[in-house]
């Protein structure tokens, strides 16, 4: 059986950049969305990095935006802008699903 790639040289961007890794989960925490809520990866493209974060029923929503890699390193304003977006949508989305799983 095969499987379909569909994110090629995509990384775990806990294990890229683990600083930023720690700054997403530290601002999902502050609305008790735990790391297994959310699939964090990094995939570089020349001078960037693509970060993807996939939350939501079966992680089909997805959030992505391109970082130099020092941004990464140091996690700066970018980034935490990138963190608090995603903390937003992620808990609209897990609300959203939590209410169609209990709708009778």
């Amino acid at each position: 059986m095969k499987t379909v790639q569909t994110k090629q040289n995509s990384n775990l961007l806990r294990t890229m950049y683990p600083s930023a890794y720690k700054c997403l989960i530290e601002k999902l925490q502050e609305h008790n969305i735990h790391s297994f809520d959310v699939q964090a990866t990094a995939r570089k493209k020349d001078a960037y990095v693509s970060v993807s974060v996939r939350f939501g029923e079966r992680f089909g929503q997805e959030k992505i935006q391109d970082f130099p890699e020092k941004a990464l390193h140091e996690t700066d304003s970018d980034f935490a802008a990138f963190c608090e977006e995603v903390q937003k949508t992620c808990k609209e989305v897990l609300i959203a699903d939590y209410f169609k799983m209990v709708k009778p």
